[in-house]
């Protein structure tokens, strides 16, 4: 292969002939170039002062600037040491992009291309290590919206798993950029380009999605809020409430526990909510009260939404609403709005999930009909004064927030939009900021009073839509994603995020009941941290990994409908659970076996739930080895036991939300 590169190169007359080679390079990967230097290093080298001559004489000399794909020449100079030859010639284009990059006047367009000739350069000269954090930090400063940058995005994401750029070298790069001396003397649009940066592209680079190392940038973000929240400029505070969504994002997806959402709350939300309150009050945005004209005026409920998508929350939520708008008692005197934030950060909104609402009757105000003109550079600022504005405006008289840590969010409570304010907990049960006047979940069976981790909780619960439930689906659809995986086996799986499962006591069960169970493959589906589950699968099973990783698949995202049908048992994991997933799943007529948490809640006999993790085990056990006699039976009682509850709950659903609006009312 060396020998017919240097041809190729020997014979390149034009830029088009080195573009030929380039492209050629985008089908290797970092270990291949780096074997391909091992096996033959003079042929090798020969090659690389070869191509580094055609490059500089075909393309540089002669005004042609290197475009992002052009980068992949990294896979070639990468594995050369410091004894490579530099030419002193690309110092010249070296010096001159560092001169000029970011200077006053110069277009984002301009700016990339000065960017992408000194890195090109370095790497020519193979300063690889120094190209790549000169790339990652350059490319942080500049505005995404240009269509060049998006191309650069796109090969960042799809080519630094290739070029083996690893997560400590993406920290090191980042790290220097965010530190408060230099960050904060940015313009605004400079500091929030290096945020976009990071949760547009580079957590979507596949070893860095959802990479626990991510939490060791938060000191630095939180020192950086810090910062512009106390500083006195409406633009700082923009910028505050934009990290705050940031921060609260890309540690989210990480966090596994409500100690970590606890320390984050106290950390943020707490510190935040202070300066918004302050805030309110200065500029008098809280809620005034207001006379209704006519007695009879129905009261107004807004959600606030962080945007509308058919997530599981959207699910719970759509659910409950349309078992609420059934029910009398409640339409006679209340009317439901939704007040979105439109997000797009996380993504845009999906045109079913507005419609569903509107079917319902449902208005919906938007705060990114006008201000995600913007993009990603949208002021979460102003969507919070318009949706404060909109709020005090229709008289709203309680508001729900199943939000808990985005800037606008907790801005728009703590200004105390309107009278009674409401958390609505998916999950997290330690958020607490002084503006909330009751708490609400769907978590934790049919009581009416919940405590969970100190705070005490109305209990909601509600029984998911049938068309959620399980809606049709053709079989040769399923037989097509069936045939994907081993014909005699079993599949043990899950839905949702990959941070559940990645859980030393769950995954040591799972590689448990595999190696007894060897006619069992697990599917883990959904995103997230693949990186750090396979590194605990190592140290459970040393030596025999590689073999049992055969059995374990990542399927990444997948539809639930679908892999609802194709998985055989869901063991759900632990301590984190896969929550609303595992309910569609079971909905299926299928069997899953759950770790409670309130042991006082079930029987020893029940066979799909479990007090500890020794009885876990044995039911797990237990169902794995069962007759298919047995397993008809056990799932015929859940089914009905399943009947039974859901009844239960719709009927206490209305009842236990009605009774907490009057009690509100009372308290007032």
């Amino acid at each position: 292969m060396i020998r017919k590169w240097i041809e190729q190169a020997k014979q390149a007359q034009y830029k088009s002939d080195l573009e030929f080679i380039f492209n050629e390079l985008k089908t290797y990967t970092l270990s291949q170039t780096q074997e391909l230097y091992e096996q033959k290093p003079k042929d090798y080298l020969e090659f690389a002062y070869l191509l580094r001559e055609k490059i500089l004489h075909l393309m540089l000399k002669k005004g042609d600037i290197p475009c992002s794909s052009d980068l992949i020449i990294y896979l070639v100079y990468a594995p050369l040491d410091e004894n490579f030859l530099k030419n002193e010639e690309l110092q010249t284009f070296i010096q001159t992009a560092q001169e000029n990059f970011l200077l006053e006047g110069l277009g984002e367009y301009e700016n990339l291309m000065l960017l992408e000739l000194e890195v090109f350069c370095l790497i020519l000269n193979a300063q690889s290590k120094q190209a790549i954090k000169r790339y990652i930090q350059g490319i942080s400063h500049l505005e995404m919206h240009l269509h060049a940058i998006s191309q650069a995005s796109a090969f960042i994401r799809e080519y630094f798993p290739k070029m083996k750029i690893t997560m400590e070298e993406f920290l090191e790069s980042v790290e220097e950029i965010l530190q408060l001396p230099y960050y904060t003397q940015l313009p605004l649009v400079r500091s929030r380009s290096i945020l976009n940066w990071q949760i547009h592209c580079f957590w979507n680079v596949s070893n860095f999605f959802n990479h626990r190392s991510w939490l060791n940038l938060y000191p630095l973000w939180k020192e950086l809020f810090y910062f512009y929240l106390q500083n006195p400029q409406i633009e700082s505070l923009d910028h505050a409430l934009y990290m705050q969504f940031f921060i609260y994002h890309m540690c989210g997806n990480s966090f596994s526990s409500q100690e970590q959402w606890r320390e984050f709350c106290k950390e943020i939300d707490q510190v935040a909510s202070k300066v918004y309150e302050e805030f309110g009050k200065q500029h008098q945005l809280g809620y005034t009260p207001c006379k209704k004209e006519h007695k009879k005026e129905k009261k107004i409920i807004g959600f606030l939404r962080d945007r509308l998508v058919e997530n599981s929350p959207y699910k719970v939520e759509y659910s409950f609403l349309k078992r609420l708008l059934k029910d009398e008692n409640f339409t006679q005197e209340y009317e439901i709005k939704i007040y979105c934030m439109s997000l797009l950060e996380k993504s845009e909104n999906s045109e079913n999930a507005i419609k569903n609402y509107l079917d319902l009757g449902i208005e919906i105000i938007d705060a990114g009909m006008e201000f995600n003109q913007k993009g990603f550079y949208n002021s979460h600022l102003q969507k919070a004064l318009y949706l404060n504005q909109r709020i005090r405006q229709d008289n709203v008289e309680i508001l729900i927030s199943p939000n808990n840590g985005y800037g606008i969010s907790d801005f728009i409570l703590s200004v105390h939009s309107a009278p009674f304010q409401i958390f609505w907990s998916h999950g997290n049960f330690v958020y607490d900021i002084p503006a909330i006047s009751q708490r609400i979940t769907h978590i934790g069976g049919n009581d009416k009073e919940i405590i969970r981790e100190g705070f005490k909780f109305v209990g909601v619960p509600v029984v998911m839509d049938r068309g959620f439930y399980n809606p049709p689906v053709a079989e040769n659809l399923v037989k097509h994603y069936r045939d994907k995986y081993p014909k005699d086996c079993r599949i043990l799986g899950t839905i949702g995020r990959l941070t559940k499962i990645d859980s030393l006591p769950y995954l040591k069960m799972l590689v448990r009941l595999m190696q007894e169970f060897p006619d069992t493959i697990y599917l883990a589906c959904g995103n997230g941290n693949t990186d750090e589950i396979k590194e605990k699968l190592k140290q459970i099973l040393g030596k025999n990994f590689d073999e049992f990783m055969e059995r374990f698949y990542f399927c990444g995202y997948v539809n639930n409908v679908v892999y609802g049908h194709i998985i055989d048992f869901w063991p759900d994991s632990f301590p984190m659970e896969q929550g609303e997933s595992r309910i569609e799943y079971v909905a299926k007529n299928k069997l899953s076996l759950v770790l409670v948490k309130n042991k006082d809640g079930i029987k020893k006999e029940w066979k799909t739930m479990a007090q500890d993790e020794q009885d876990y085990y044995q039911k797990a056990h237990y169902l794995l080895s069962a007759s298919n006699e047995e397993k008809d039976k056990i799932l015929a009682e859940v089914m009905a036991g399943l009947g039974r509850y859901n009844a239960m709950r719709e009927e206490s659903s209305v009842r236990h939300f009605l009774e907490c609006l009057s009690d509100l009312c009372k308290n007032s």
